[in-house]
């Protein structure tokens, strides 16, 4: 729907329906495509976004002659099944281009659905925007938006395709010719334009994404002699031999952008046995900060079932905390080479950058790589998570290492996974909730795992599947129900008032078991009193289970303090690594049902799902004692 507020022209009206018709035929055509999605075959979509140098067509120019047109057909000639769609409108400028960007890149609740949960979102988006933004109209003295606006603007797209996993790469307007006709201030429109192509080149470099510098090619050719306004119908738009320029230059930069095929990804459209082997460190590997059950691998496993239902897939998970890529170096055989995989990811650097040389570090991931690919498997890298700036991990060396993954990438032609840009996105677009994906200043949450899951089986398989209703494991108490039914005794810690009711709850239905119980104390504590109670309770005790139940009234300042706190409090009552003893969380609804201080229950959810732990919470409606849950909580558990 058009916003009362906003003026379009006649030329922006028209686009604007055909975006629509375009997002329309879109949906019917995926919905009749979607068991060749599945399949693997879905090809690659490449949307270009623009003005009316990228709509093309005009007097003198076709639609097949647009540069669109021509990079469709260059990719399918290079063996790329590609179709790439034009979204270009006459007239846009970047502000205007982000009212519609969610057309372009959201789907219909309909769609979604019938995706059976896989994105079919596009891959790729080119956004070439400059000469609109930067033109002075008559009787004006001033570009129509300033650089600083165009600079935002342009980030905020990037942004926005990046943190839902989309590819962008940003493209420079073509020069104008020097016979165009002059700006409303009689200038040549250059002159206005120069300053916002800089912007966008600032923009590429800031976020590592591609740039296709049209501007500078043009101008590189007319300062060797051509006449850019032969390329041209009128010193601005291009005509058909001003397109394929374009689409020359666009055409390399695509062909990486897609990368490699794999024949992982073959296979798991054929329905073959599949071993995937992720390699790498503390956020690889099973520990506290992800529930100390599962992580990564196993939602990796989860996405590539759903790309390839059919496909027998194991994951194996070489992930050891603290490690760099000189241990890995020393282990690979052992961990990873010995079992054969078909594909290995690899993630390493958060540690490598504390105490391994940049150059090393490229050296060494280079040699993972190739002793990969000479025992027959193939590799996808990996940046890695992007983290709350300290004095041993600043983001600034952090980004060093990232890029020196991504040029390791490129010259072995590797596929390279970068879940440093689709994360570093999103903090960028919502702090907050950014840091509800980390455990840990360092270390991702089960929600931050789901995450870079989401993003390596996408680069794996070129299909994007949401893993975020993944539930915490089916049996929260499996340790404690194995020594009851063991005849073993069980100790419990236990926050008040289940310190009380919890062994009663339990013998209720297990009448032999034998249990001790463990009072955690936590009344009149604050939030970082109980989260320092923790650290030095929990894990010198080892018990089987652990109940937390923090009251509303363990106040905190802030969102973020509460968040950070309640996110310890869960961490220090986890074993460091697998394997753990159970570990569930009570909300504090469950024993106050008052609304005065309920602000924070939803947060509260959040974190323990992000956790990965279960959460015993009051159903909808209910008016049952905090015993009366806890003892329905734990029926369905006595039926197995």
């Amino acid at each position: 729907m058009l916003k009362p507020s906003t003026k379009y022209n006649l030329r922006q009206l028209v686009g604007m329906c055909s975006v629509l018709l375009f997002t329309a035929g879109w949906m019917v055509a995926d919905a009749d495509d979607l068991s060749a999605d599945q399949v693997g075959t879905r090809p690659v979509t490449i949307v270009t976004l623009g003005d009316s140098i990228t709509k093309g067509v005009r007097s003198g120019v076709t639609a097949e002659q647009t540069f669109a047109a021509l990079v469709e057909k260059g990719l399918l000639e290079n063996g790329v099944k590609a179709r790439v769609v034009n979204v270009g409108i006459g007239g846009e400028r970047t502000d205007q281009a982000l009212k519609r960007l969610d057309q372009i890149v959201e789907l219909p609740a309909e769609k979604k659905q019938l995706a059976a949960n896989a994105s079919t979102q596009p891959d790729i988006v080119t956004i070439m925007y400059g000469t609109n933004d930067s033109y002075v109209d008559k009787g004006k003295t001033a570009s129509r938006i300033t650089v600083d606006a165009y600079r935002d603007n342009l980030q905020t797209m990037v942004v926005e395709l990046l943190r839902r996993g989309i590819f962008p790469v940003l493209m420079t307007e073509p020069r104008w010719s020097d016979e165009a006709a002059v700006n409303g201030v009689g200038e040549n429109p250059n002159v206005r334009l120069e300053p916002f192509v800089v912007a966008c080149r600032e923009t590429a470099a800031k976020w590592r994404v591609p740039l296709i510098d049209h501007f500078a090619a043009w101008t590189d050719a007319g300062s060797a002699g051509t006449n850019l306004h032969q390329w041209t119908t009128d010193g601005c738009h291009p005509n058909p031999t001003g397109h394929q320029k374009i689409a020359d230059l666009m055409l390399p930069v695509l062909q990486q952008a897609v990368g490699p095929e794999l024949k992982t990804r073959q296979k798991l459209a054929a329905g073959k046995n599949v071993r995937v082997v992720c390699f790498g460190d503390s956020v690889t590997g099973v520990y506290y900060h992800s529930g100390s059950r599962r992580a990564y691998t196993d939602m990796l496993g989860i996405a590539l079932r759903k790309a390839g239902p059919q496909a027998n897939i194991e994951m194996i998970n070489a992930g050891i905390s603290g490690h760099t890529t000189e241990n890995a170096l020393a282990r690979i055989d052992r961990d990873v080479i010995a079992h054969r995989p078909d594909l290995v990811t690899v993630m390493f650097g958060l540690n490598d950058m504390t105490r391994v040389p940049l150059e090393k570090y490229s050296e060494n991931l280079k040699a993972i790589v190739l002793k990969c690919q000479a025992a027959g498997s193939e590799v996808v890298l990996a940046t890695p998570n992007c983290v709350t700036t300290t004095a041993d991990r600043p983001t600034e060396k952090l980004i060093q290492y990232c890029d020196a993954i991504r040029q390791v990438g490129s010259e072995l032609n590797v596929p390279v996974c970068d879940v440093y840009r689709e994360l570093d996105a999103a903090r960028e677009h919502a702090a907050f909730d950014w840091g509800l994906l980390m455990s840990d200043p360092i270390h991702p949450n089960m929600a931050g795992h789901k995450r870079i899951a989401t993003c390596l089986a996408q680069s794996i398989t070129r299909q994007r599947h949401s893993l975020d209703e993944v539930p915490a494991p089916s049996n929260p108490i499996e340790r404690t129900l194995k020594l009851i039914s063991e005849g073993k005794p069980v100790r419990i810690l236990a926050m008040p008032p289940f310190d009380k009711s919890i062994a009663p709850a339990l013998r209720t239905l297990w009448p032999d078991a034998e249990i001790t119980v463990d009072t955690w104390p936590i009344e009149k504590l604050t939030l970082a009193e109980i989260e320092a109670s923790a650290k030095g309770r929990v894990r010198s005790l080892k018990p089987d289970l652990v109940l937390i139940s923090v009251p509303r009234s363990a106040a905190s300042d802030s969102d973020e303090a509460f968040a950070e706190s309640y996110a310890w409090i869960m961490n220090w009552s986890l074993n460091f690594g697998p394997p753990t003893w159970d570990v569930v969380v009570v909300h504090p609804a469950v024993t106050d049902m008052t609304s005065e201080l309920a602000d924070r229950d939803d947060l509260i959810r959040r974190l323990v799902n992000a956790q990965d732990l279960s959460l015993i919470d009051r159903p909808a409606g209910s008016t049952a004692t905090a015993e009366e849950i806890l003892l329905q909580w734990l029926q369905p558990f006595a039926k197995r």
